[in-house]
């Protein structure tokens, strides 16, 4: 497949059921092995998170033939992880997520052209921050955020191997 043919879009309510699809086929690729039992309210929910709130927003890749290949998610941060708890001051940090390639489409510029995205609607929206959470046992998770510019916030210890991360939201 030729990278330059991707088309990249906010997605839309008619996108919502192949989204829904290629996110659980990523959850259960990615997750299952380890045990993990990955949280999926907000695959079912993808209007009400991303679509109907104006500072949050999804971007789904799309192939020439209309599959969905990749996606990332951008939701305001609303201090919910217990190691955070107020680092982060309402309404200026943006959390990442929900950031999946098609596995044969990886290391391509997929999830960098994605990241884009997110960051120029980040600076419109004037976040200051973008916070995420990855972890190390994702193929080439980390690695592809530190690459991005994300810094090491905090790491957790344990099986989910959670690496806290984040970014100030350049100017364009």
């Amino acid at each position: 497949m030729e990278i330059r043919n991707i088309v990249i879009r906010k997605i839309a309510n008619n996108d919502i059921a192949s989204v829904q699809n290629f996110l659980l086929g990523q959850l259960q690729d990615l997750f299952s092995q380890d045990g993990q039992s990955a949280i999926t309210d907000d695959v079912w929910g993808l209007a009400k998170l991303y679509i109907e709130p104006a500072r949050n927003q999804m971007w789904a890749a799309f192939s020439p033939e209309g599959a969905v290949i990749g996606t990332i998610a951008i939701c305001e941060y609303n201090d919910r992880i217990a190691v955070l708890k107020g680092r982060y001051p309402g309404k200026t940090t943006a959390e990442i997520g929900r950031c999946y390639i098609e596995k044969t489409l990886r290391r391509q510029g997929i999830g960098s052209r994605l990241l884009k995205e997110v960051e120029a609607f980040g600076y419109e929206e004037e976040y200051e921050i973008i916070y995420l959470h990855t972890h190390r046992f994702l193929p080439g998770g980390f690695h592809f955020w530190e690459k991005q510019g994300f810094r090491i916030v905090v790491e957790e210890q344990g099986d989910a191997q959670i690496v806290h991360m984040e970014k100030s939201v350049a100017s364009k």
